[in-house]
């Protein structure tokens, strides 16, 4: 059997009834009323699927592809499940798969307004009119199009162009943190970060840079170096680094000694070295929370360069909700560019110092919004 025709009170018991003699891979090759009857024929033959499946087939153009209405008023040879125009029974079965015209026009007006604020082609196949624009231009640069958006926008804000160096410019200012006032005047410093960034180096570091400037309170009486760790029985770099500097170097392992040890000596100024199971810890993060509001108290986040979006997303994660700061490190062993400063910038990560892996002594630099700016000129 190749065709069977069906005459019945609706359309869905026809169709049901060619499904049941032809199989569902039938399809329907005419639809018609007749009195108070619909009359469909099916087939079941090859020639008619394929052809039916070909027609099926064809590519839609783009208002059919947005708004799913068929522009063809043509309805034969469509598959099983079709729409018969003149039955009245099947009206609200209709209603609902057509959107109305009311509703297609405002999402036709929604495509052309983001159209028309869109750009689409293929960076590599600018045309020298569009390629030719800033925005371009660091969009090909690496500068990710939040960042460019932001920094245009306090361009235009401060009625300053839209130039690549005034960019630069603004970009790296909110980048910088100036910390050295901070840094001079804290008693308490925290460094955190993730294993192996190299915040203990950081700390040591820190310890030097303070023991070099000429106040009588920076001197080796005066600075200490903590370890806090849920592991106090294993041996810290912080203790090599302590002795090489000359400073007396503590671990903890329990918040409440830490807190009693750094309220016995408030005029000393204290850095400690915070190890991850402590820094994930949202126990620790409340006390931080508690502490961190009394002055003289400053929050470092160690950064290693070369960390993807990702990575530097989940870890500033964990300090949601606390005033820090940045120090990006490893900078001899990776360089950054604007797929980083792109990164710092979106998820608000401010620098404030820069620092390589080798030595402990002068070998930090606070972070020059002028120096930044300039590199990020050089380098692209």
């Amino acid at each position: 059997m190749t065709q069977h025709k069906v005459l019945s009170d609706d359309s869905m018991t026809a169709m049901d009834e060619i499904a049941r003699v032809l199989g569902q891979d039938a399809v329907i090759l005419s639809t018609k009323k007749i009195g108070e009857k619909i009359e469909i024929i099916g087939s079941n033959d090859i020639k008619d699927i394929l052809k039916s499946n070909k027609k099926n087939n064809k590519k839609p153009n783009f208002q059919e592809f947005f708004s799913k209405v068929p522009l063809s008023k043509n309805h034969t040879n469509i598959n099983i499940n079709p729409i018969v125009k003149n039955d009245s029974n099947d009206k609200s079965a209709i209603n609902q798969k057509f959107v109305s015209k009311i509703d297609l026009e405002n999402f036709k007006h929604e495509i052309k307004s983001i159209l028309n604020t869109s750009i689409i082609t293929d960076l590599s196949s600018l045309n020298s009119n569009v390629d030719s624009t800033d925005f371009i231009r660091l969009l090909k640069e690496g500068y990710s199009k939040q960042t460019i958006n932001s920094v245009f926008e306090e361009l235009n804000q401060k009625e300053i162009s839209r130039s690549k160096d005034n960019f630069y410019n603004i970009l790296a200012n909110k980048l910088t943190y100036n910390l050295k006032d901070e840094l001079l005047n804290s008693k308490t410093i925290f460094v955190t970060g993730l294993t192996g960034v190299g915040k203990t180096l950081i700390c040591s570091k820190i310890a030097s840079y303070l023991l070099d400037q000429s106040t009588s309170s920076h001197n080796n009486d005066n600075i200490e170096l903590v370890s806090l760790s849920k592991s106090p029985n294993k041996i810290s770099n912080l203790f090599h680094f302590g002795r090489v500097l000359n400073l007396n170097v503590n671990s903890f392992s329990i918040i409440e000694d830490l807190d009693k040890y750094l309220i016995e000596n408030q005029n000393k100024i204290i850095i400690i070295d915070i190890s991850k199971d402590f820094f994930v810890d949202k126990n620790f993060k409340n006390y931080f929370k508690a502490v961190i509001l009394d002055h003289g108290k400053l929050l470092i986040n160690v950064i290693q360069s070369g960390i993807n979006f990702k990575s530097l997303e989940k870890q500033v994660s964990y300090l949601d909700g606390l005033s820090f700061t940045n120090v990006l490190t490893k900078l001899d062993e990776i360089m950054v560019n604007s797929y980083d400063f792109s990164m710092y910038h979106d998820l608000n990560c401010k620098l404030s110092l820069l620092s390589g892996t080798k030595n402990i002594i002068d070998s930090i630099a606070f972070a020059n919004s002028l120096i930044l700016a300039q590199y990020m000129k050089e380098n692209n």
